[in-house]
């Protein structure tokens, strides 16, 4: 779960908050004049917090601070506005979602649970009516890549295809939803059309995606743990 003291990025949102008020008035284009008073008042804290904020950016290399006669002159520094740009891509994927997404991720073994969940034959029964095929045995798990999880956070809120969840011999198996997608080694374009995104409601793994397919993913890329793979989603699956 995303702490609510940190950002995707890892920094802590007053310090965003502070980055898009130094970006607002220029600070990615030029050095400008801000004094810590100025600072604290627009952010309704103390001179000693407004200070104690551009300290902390100027040691995380996310601020250059220079002093002149008219004060202290600040300006952003590649790294934060890197951090700005993906908290405005974040952003457009929460109000201007696309139909699919492209996802890197590498390819690394699972515990055996997909195998043993997907072999259920009520959750088989209900993937052959969603997707029109019998799915293999198991789930092919990719790694998301650190810049592409923004990306599977959306996956993980958009409105899939729901596998309703049921009892069997006194245990209970989870409600999932299912995203139509496609998987591509880059190396050879090799390409499987009929794929699905499987995602359980409890999901313990979130920098893993899972995927599920009549093919036997693994036999049919011949691949092995550590190599990268691309997936296209159709979020609108539930549409």
């Amino acid at each position: 779960m995303l702490s609510l003291n940190v950002s995707s990025t890892g920094v802590k949102p007053t310090h965003i908050a502070v980055l898009k008020f130094l970006a607002l008035r220029g600070a990615t284009k030029h050095p400008v004049n801000m004094s810590s008073e100025k600072l604290a008042e627009k952010f309704d804290v103390s001179q000693q917090s407004g200070s104690r904020y551009i300290l902390n950016l100027v040691d995380n290399g996310l601020l250059e601070r220079n002093l002149g006669r008219k004060g202290q002159i600040l300006s952003l520094t590649s790294k934060a506005i890197d951090i700005l740009k993906n908290e405005f891509n974040e952003y457009r994927l929460v109000f201007d979602a696309p139909e699919k997404i492209m996802l890197r991720g590498k390819l690394e073994s699972g515990l055996g649970e997909g195998a043993y969940y997907i072999s259920r034959k009520k959750y088989q029964k209900q993937i052959n009516k969603i997707m029109g095929w019998e799915a293999y045995d198991g789930t092919f798990n990719l790694r998301v890549e650190e810049e592409d999880m923004p990306k599977l956070e959306a996956v993980h809120a958009a409105n899939g295809m729901l596998i309703e969840g049921f009892k069997e011999k006194n245990r209970t198996f989870g409600r999932a939803w299912l995203f139509e997608a496609n998987i591509v080694n880059p190396k050879n374009k090799k390409c499987v059309d009929k794929c699905a995104v499987i995602v359980p409601k409890r999901t313990h793994y979130r920098k893993v995606i899972e995927l599920i397919s009549p093919e036997y993913l693994r036999g049919f890329f011949k691949s092995k743990d550590d190599q990268e793979f691309i997936v296209n989603v159709k979020l609108n699956s539930g549409n």
